[in-house]
Parts: C-alpha cells; structure tokens; sequence
C-alpha cells in the first residue's frame, strides 16, 4: 500500500503541511505523532471512497489530512489519559517532549483539521465535527469503563463512538465530497462503521494475545472485548468470538461493495479490509 497513488499523496500533503508551520517545538511534537510509522487508514479509505463514487484524489485529500489531524490530535490526547509510554513502537509525544508540547500540538491539529474543511459542503463539514464530538464521548466510555463490569453492549457502544465514528465519516466525506447522492452516502457510512468496529476488536484481540507486545504500552488498560467475553466463557472461546465478530462485520462490508461498480478504487479497498482477515487469522492464530 505504500506505493498506492493514495498513500503518496497523503505523505506529500503531511510534509507540505509541516513545512509551512512556523515554530519548532510545535513542529516537531506533530511530526513525531505523524510520521510514527502506520497504515494511515482514515485518509486512506477516504481517497479510496471518493474514488469509487468518481471523485478524485485532488478534491478530497483535505478533507483526508483533516481526519488525519484530527485523529492524531486524539492518539495524543488518548496516551495522555492513559498513561501511555509507547505507540507503533516509539515514544509518546508526552514522553518524548513532555505533556505542553503534546497538548498544544493536539491544539494546533485540531484547529488546522477544522480548516481543512473550509471548501467542504455542509454535510461533509457536519460528518467531520460529529467525529470529533463522537471521539470525545467514546473516550468518557472507554475510562468509564475501567471502573464497571463493562457489557458487550457498552463496549459495542464505546467502540462505536471512539474508533468506529472517524472510520464511519471518512468514508461518508469520501463519497459525499465525489457528489455521491444521499443513498450511497449513507452506504458508505454504514461501511465505515462496521469497518471501524471491526478494527477495534483486532487491536484488542492483538493487545490480549500479546502479539506485538513491544509497540505499545500504557499504565491504564480499557476493558477490552476478550475479556467481557471471558466473564461467561474460557479463553479460548473469547478469541473464536471477537473473530467472529470480524468476520461477520467484514461479510456485511463486502455485500455494501456490491452497490458499486468494479474498479482499482473496489479492489484497493478489499485489499484493505483485508488487514482485518490477516490479524484476524493468521497473525492471532
């Protein structure tokens, strides 16, 4: 995915970004969280959404680095509650430049993001703000949730609303920025979301098998799906369970897809909703 068209020009719009920004300390605290090596998922699927409703790279990689910052600026905020040390393997901001410079670089990307949608329609502008306000309810849950016999209901919900929404407006803002109608819009949100959920249960399910142990680590751990499934069942049955919630998300995704025509965009986004099948399947087992 690295030599995608997609990939490249998000690369080439973060560098451009940090270029043009004028003072050091906040400069370096954002290009440490944003080049800490990742997929860059969110503006990624955005591109690739917009392309299959027949946009174009061009007309939506603002719209994509704004869900980019603004998904940053809450890794950083999210290690500061938690506590965290690591993430992808390197140092968190906080730790790296101490908890000031985290925190006015969350500020200086969220406000950047906000302005990255300037030029977009009202109801791209409106997915994006609900991401945002969605993000911070999930976070209440999820530290809530360190403190309560969590269900899997509470966790479906804080999921939903800390990962799941930004996933969930990227590909709404992908079609809706390509001029996709009302219908295939809200398809593409419905496969964000499933996406995003589905997502979350891998981390966990990677975080409770202790598969890339070493890339992260944080003195303050959610209630994590594997173990509101241990409260009725062994160990064993709590993976085979959050793998078949994977799997299941992932089969509604795919019939979502067949709404649109076949292409490169299709195919690259199968292949990303593939990730979900390689760390479900062969990297869990």
């Amino acid at each position: 995915m690295q030599d995608w068209t997609e990939t490249k020009a998000i690369q080439e719009g973060i560098d451009r970004f940090l270029a043009g920004v004028a003072m050091d300390e906040i400069r370096q605290g954002m290009s440490h969280s944003l080049k800490t090596p990742g997929k860059r998922l969110r503006p990624l699927t955005l591109l690739l959404v917009s392309e299959l409703n027949g946009g174009s790279i061009d007309r939506a990689l603002n719209a994509a680095l704004g869900m980019e910052f603004i998904h940053t600026a809450s890794l950083i905020q999210d290690d500061i509650l938690d506590e965290g040390m690591k993430r992808r393997g390197e140092l968190t901001s906080h730790e790296k430049f101490g908890i000031f410079v985290a925190m006015v670089s969350a500020d200086y990307l969220i406000s950047r993001a906000m302005q990255m949608y300037a030029d977009c329609d009202p109801k791209s502008v409106f997915a994006f703000g609900r991401a945002g306000q969605q993000l911070a309810e999930g976070e209440v849950l999820d530290v809530k949730s360190r403190f309560v016999r969590a269900s899997e209901a509470y966790y479906v919900e804080c999921v939903r609303l800390k990962t799941a929404s930004i996933f969930a407006s990227c590909f709404e803002v992908g079609a809706r920025v390509a001029g996709a109608s009302e219908e295939k819009a809200q398809i593409c949100f419905r496969m964000g979301e499933e996406f995003g959920i589905a997502y979350q249960i891998v981390d966990d399910l990677i975080e409770f098998t202790e598969i890339d142990d070493a890339n992260k680590k944080s003195l303050q751990q959610s209630y994590i799906l594997p173990l509101v499934y241990m409260e009725s069942m062994s160990r064993e049955q709590a993976i085979e369970a959050c793998m078949a919630q994977v799997e299941r998300r992932i089969a509604s995704i795919e019939r979502d897809l067949n709404a649109f025509p076949d292409g490169e965009p299709k195919e690259k986004l199968r292949q990303v909703v593939d990730i979900l099948r390689k760390y479900n399947g062969v990297k869990i087992r």
